[in-house]
Protein backbone atom coordinates (compact mmCIF):
# COMPACT_ATOMS: atom_id res chain seq x y z
CA UNK A 1 0.00 0.00 0.00
CA UNK A 2 2.82 2.38 0.82
CA UNK A 3 4.46 1.95 -2.60
CA UNK A 4 1.24 3.01 -4.27
CA UNK A 5 1.74 6.53 -2.90
CA UNK A 6 5.39 6.80 -3.88
CA UNK A 7 6.10 8.52 -7.15
CA UNK A 8 9.79 7.62 -7.10
CA UNK A 9 11.58 4.54 -5.86
CA UNK A 10 15.37 3.99 -5.52
CA UNK A 11 16.68 1.97 -8.47
CA UNK A 12 20.48 2.15 -8.15
CA UNK A 13 23.34 3.75 -6.26
CA UNK A 14 26.56 5.08 -7.76
CA UNK A 15 29.56 7.10 -6.64
CA UNK A 16 29.54 5.43 -3.20
CA UNK A 17 32.99 5.42 -1.59
CA UNK A 18 32.06 3.50 1.57
CA UNK A 19 28.90 2.31 3.24
CA UNK A 20 27.59 4.01 6.36
CA UNK A 21 28.94 2.55 9.61
CA UNK A 22 31.20 0.11 7.74
CA UNK A 23 34.74 -1.03 8.49
CA UNK A 24 37.83 -0.49 6.35
CA UNK A 25 41.20 -2.24 6.25
CA UNK A 26 44.57 -1.96 4.55
CA UNK A 27 45.81 -4.88 2.48
CA UNK A 28 49.07 -6.64 3.37
CA UNK A 29 51.16 -4.32 1.17
CA UNK A 30 49.78 -1.15 2.73
CA UNK A 31 49.27 0.31 -0.76
CA UNK A 32 45.56 -0.44 -1.03
CA UNK A 33 42.60 0.29 1.20
CA UNK A 34 39.66 -2.12 1.30
CA UNK A 35 36.30 -0.38 1.78
CA UNK A 36 32.80 -1.84 2.03
CA UNK A 37 30.50 -0.42 -0.64
CA UNK A 38 26.97 -1.73 -0.10
CA UNK A 39 27.16 -5.36 -1.33
CA UNK A 40 30.62 -4.86 -2.89
CA UNK A 41 34.21 -4.38 -1.75
CA UNK A 42 36.13 -1.47 -3.24
CA UNK A 43 39.93 -1.67 -3.52
CA UNK A 44 41.45 1.82 -3.45
CA UNK A 45 45.03 2.77 -4.34
CA UNK A 46 45.94 5.03 -1.43
CA UNK A 47 48.65 7.07 -3.16
CA UNK A 48 46.83 7.58 -6.44
CA UNK A 49 43.43 8.04 -4.83
CA UNK A 50 41.61 5.86 -7.35
CA UNK A 51 39.55 2.68 -7.07
CA UNK A 52 41.44 -0.05 -8.88
CA UNK A 53 39.01 -2.94 -8.32
CA UNK A 54 35.41 -3.57 -7.33
CA UNK A 55 34.79 -7.07 -6.00
CA UNK A 56 31.23 -8.34 -6.28
CA UNK A 57 29.87 -11.76 -5.23
CA UNK A 58 28.40 -13.79 -8.07
CA UNK A 59 24.62 -13.49 -8.13
CA UNK A 60 24.18 -17.23 -8.71
CA UNK A 61 25.83 -18.19 -5.42
CA UNK A 62 24.65 -15.31 -3.27
CA UNK A 63 21.07 -14.85 -4.47
CA UNK A 64 19.72 -11.35 -3.78
CA UNK A 65 22.27 -8.63 -3.07
CA UNK A 66 23.33 -8.64 0.58
CA UNK A 67 25.28 -5.94 2.36
CA UNK A 68 28.88 -6.53 3.36
CA UNK A 69 29.08 -6.26 7.15
CA UNK A 70 32.77 -6.58 8.00
CA UNK A 71 36.23 -6.99 6.49
CA UNK A 72 39.67 -8.18 7.63
CA UNK A 73 43.00 -8.49 5.84
CA UNK A 74 45.71 -11.11 6.39
CA UNK A 75 49.49 -11.04 6.08
CA UNK A 76 49.19 -12.43 2.55
CA UNK A 77 47.16 -11.19 -0.43
CA UNK A 78 44.03 -12.82 1.01
CA UNK A 79 41.33 -10.93 2.87
CA UNK A 80 37.90 -11.88 4.23
CA UNK A 81 34.55 -10.15 3.91
CA UNK A 82 31.33 -11.10 5.69
CA UNK A 83 27.72 -10.63 4.67
CA UNK A 84 24.33 -10.03 6.23
CA UNK A 85 23.25 -13.65 5.67
CA UNK A 86 26.09 -14.98 7.84
CA UNK A 87 28.36 -16.08 5.00
CA UNK A 88 32.06 -15.22 4.70
CA UNK A 89 34.08 -14.89 1.53
CA UNK A 90 37.83 -15.22 1.15
CA UNK A 91 39.24 -13.00 -1.62
CA UNK A 92 42.61 -12.73 -3.30
CA UNK A 93 43.28 -9.00 -3.53
CA UNK A 94 45.96 -9.33 -6.21
CA UNK A 95 43.88 -11.52 -8.50
CA UNK A 96 40.56 -9.91 -7.64
CA UNK A 97 38.92 -13.33 -7.31
CA UNK A 98 36.84 -15.06 -4.65
CA UNK A 99 38.77 -18.11 -3.43
CA UNK A 100 36.11 -19.73 -1.25
CA UNK A 101 32.88 -19.14 0.66
CA UNK A 102 32.41 -20.16 4.31
CA UNK A 103 28.92 -20.80 5.66
CA UNK A 104 27.90 -21.56 9.22
CA UNK A 105 26.70 -18.49 11.10
CA UNK A 106 22.94 -18.15 11.51
CA UNK A 107 23.02 -14.37 11.80
CA UNK A 108 24.83 -11.45 10.21
CA UNK A 109 28.57 -11.62 10.82
CA UNK A 110 29.61 -8.57 12.84
CA UNK A 111 33.40 -8.88 13.05
CA UNK A 112 36.30 -10.80 11.53
CA UNK A 113 39.84 -11.38 12.64
CA UNK A 114 42.46 -13.15 10.54
CA UNK A 115 44.93 -14.60 12.99
CA UNK A 116 48.18 -14.94 11.10
CA UNK A 117 49.82 -16.72 14.01
CA UNK A 118 53.59 -16.44 13.82
CA UNK A 119 54.08 -19.92 15.30
CA UNK A 120 51.59 -21.59 12.96
CA UNK A 121 53.35 -23.10 9.95
CA UNK A 122 50.40 -24.99 8.44
CA UNK A 123 48.45 -21.88 7.46
CA UNK A 124 46.19 -19.17 8.81
CA UNK A 125 42.91 -19.28 10.65
CA UNK A 126 39.96 -16.92 10.60
CA UNK A 127 37.99 -16.02 13.71
CA UNK A 128 34.49 -14.61 13.15
CA UNK A 129 31.75 -13.34 15.44
CA UNK A 130 28.07 -12.97 14.69
CA UNK A 131 24.69 -11.84 15.88
CA UNK A 132 23.96 -15.52 16.55
CA UNK A 133 26.08 -15.14 19.76
CA UNK A 134 28.79 -17.56 18.59
CA UNK A 135 32.46 -17.32 17.72
CA UNK A 136 33.71 -19.55 14.94
CA UNK A 137 37.29 -20.52 14.13
CA UNK A 138 37.86 -21.40 10.47
CA UNK A 139 40.76 -23.34 9.03
CA UNK A 140 41.55 -21.64 5.73
CA UNK A 141 43.53 -24.64 4.46
CA UNK A 142 40.64 -27.11 4.77
CA UNK A 143 37.98 -24.38 4.42
CA UNK A 144 36.03 -25.78 7.37
CA UNK A 145 34.89 -24.52 10.76
CA UNK A 146 37.12 -26.18 13.35
CA UNK A 147 35.72 -24.68 16.55
CA UNK A 148 32.49 -23.06 17.74
CA UNK A 149 32.64 -21.01 20.95
CA UNK A 150 29.59 -20.00 22.96
CA UNK A 151 29.32 -17.96 26.15
CA UNK A 152 27.86 -14.59 25.28
CA UNK A 153 24.14 -14.20 25.90
CA UNK A 154 23.61 -11.46 23.31
CA UNK A 155 24.95 -10.47 19.90
CA UNK A 156 28.74 -10.26 19.61
CA UNK A 157 29.68 -6.93 18.08
CA UNK A 158 33.49 -6.87 17.94
CA UNK A 159 36.62 -8.96 18.46
CA UNK A 160 40.33 -8.22 18.54
CA UNK A 161 43.70 -9.68 19.56
CA UNK A 162 46.73 -8.25 21.31
CA UNK A 163 49.78 -7.36 19.13
CA UNK A 164 51.49 -10.69 19.87
CA UNK A 165 48.23 -12.59 19.29
CA UNK A 166 48.30 -14.40 22.60
CA UNK A 167 44.80 -13.34 23.64
CA UNK A 168 41.48 -12.77 21.89
CA UNK A 169 38.89 -10.43 23.40
CA UNK A 170 35.20 -10.20 22.47
CA UNK A 171 32.54 -7.58 23.20
CA UNK A 172 28.81 -8.12 23.01
CA UNK A 173 25.62 -6.23 23.86
CA UNK A 174 25.71 -7.61 27.40
CA UNK A 175 27.94 -5.64 29.83
CA UNK A 176 31.01 -7.87 29.71
CA UNK A 177 34.24 -8.53 27.88
CA UNK A 178 35.41 -12.12 27.43
CA UNK A 179 39.09 -13.02 27.07
CA UNK A 180 40.44 -16.14 25.36
CA UNK A 181 43.92 -17.58 25.03
CA UNK A 182 45.07 -18.48 21.53
CA UNK A 183 46.80 -21.82 21.05
CA UNK A 184 49.94 -21.81 18.95
CA UNK A 185 50.35 -25.27 17.40
CA UNK A 186 54.14 -25.23 17.10
CA UNK A 187 54.60 -24.21 20.73
CA UNK A 188 52.26 -26.98 21.89
CA UNK A 189 54.11 -29.58 19.82
CA UNK A 190 57.43 -28.58 21.34
CA UNK A 191 56.03 -28.81 24.86
CA UNK A 192 54.58 -32.23 24.06
CA UNK A 193 57.92 -33.52 22.82
CA UNK A 194 59.41 -32.90 26.26
CA UNK A 195 56.97 -35.30 27.95
CA UNK A 196 58.30 -38.87 28.40
CA UNK A 197 57.24 -42.17 29.98
CA UNK A 198 53.69 -42.83 31.28
CA UNK A 199 52.92 -39.12 31.24
CA UNK A 200 53.21 -39.12 27.46
CA UNK A 201 50.18 -41.41 27.09
CA UNK A 202 47.89 -39.20 29.12
CA UNK A 203 49.21 -36.06 27.51
CA UNK A 204 48.75 -37.55 24.04
CA UNK A 205 45.10 -38.39 24.77
CA UNK A 206 44.55 -34.89 26.10
CA UNK A 207 46.21 -33.47 22.99
CA UNK A 208 43.87 -35.44 20.71
CA UNK A 209 40.81 -34.22 22.62
CA UNK A 210 41.92 -30.59 22.35
CA UNK A 211 43.26 -30.81 18.80
CA UNK A 212 40.64 -28.43 17.47
CA UNK A 213 40.62 -26.08 20.45
CA UNK A 214 42.31 -22.99 19.06
CA UNK A 215 40.90 -20.48 21.54
CA UNK A 216 40.08 -21.16 25.20
CA UNK A 217 38.23 -18.97 27.69
CA UNK A 218 40.69 -17.15 29.95
CA UNK A 219 38.43 -14.80 31.91
CA UNK A 220 35.83 -12.07 31.70
CA UNK A 221 35.19 -8.55 32.91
Amino acid sequence: MVKAYLRYEPAAAFGVIASFNSSIAYDSSGKHLLALVLEKVGVWHVRQGIRTKTLTPSSSSHGPSLAVTSIASSQSSLFASSYADGSIRIWDCDKGTCETTLNGHKGAVTALRVTGLVFLDSGKKLVSSSKDKFLRVWDLDTQHCMQIISGHHTKIWSIDTDPKERYLVTRSADPELRFYTIKHDLVDERSMSKVNGPEAVGSENSSVQKKWEVVKLFGEI
